[in-house]
């Protein structure tokens, strides 16, 4: 009679533990951080559809240890090849949008021929306000999709 009170007890802990939804807590929920539309700053690519993609636990786990909730993010998928959407946000469209591109722009995975994927770093400075966006490409061989994802961090120094 006595497993009957502790089978119970752990029952109890369970349902709580599912309740306050602990383990979202953490690990991260998989939509902490992402916005429902590209921000009206950053050139919206022609033709892309938002997308549902999931940022896998561990880097979920990284982003919110290191940005500590200052990170937002959007993902979108495109019929583009990675290339055509890295020529998309060149430095002086981005320019215009009122970023400021890194020293190299978008940095393909390739420099000598057609990039199936790239990273884009761009920063803003307005208003005491200091951000960054990161604009991630992948091309999927089999499909022929371009994933597109954004993330927008905010970098303000806190005093």
């Amino acid at each position: 009679m006595r497993a009957f009170p502790s089978f119970l007890a752990l029952i109890l802990i369970f349902a709580v533990a599912i309740s306050c939804r602990l383990t979202e807590t953490l690990t991260g929920d998989k939509n902490a951080g992402t916005v429902s539309s590209l921000w009206s700053d950053v050139p919206p690519l022609p033709g892309a559809v938002k997308s549902d993609m999931e940022i896998p636990l561990g880097a979920r786990l990284a982003i919110r240890a290191m940005m500590q909730g200052k990170v937002n993010f959007i993902a979108f998928k495109t019929k583009q090849t990675a290339q055509e959407v890295k020529d998309f946000y060149s430095n002086d469209r981005m320019k215009t949008a009122g970023w400021t591109p890194n020293d190299k722009g978008c940095v393909g995975d390739t420099e000598d021929q057609t990039s199936h994927g790239a990273v884009c770093l761009f920063e803003r400075k307005d208003a005491g306000k200091d951000e960054g966006l990161a604009i991630v490409l992948g091309q999927d061989e089999k499909t022929k999709e371009t994933d597109v994802f954004y993330a927008r961090i905010d970098m303000t120094k806190t005093k």
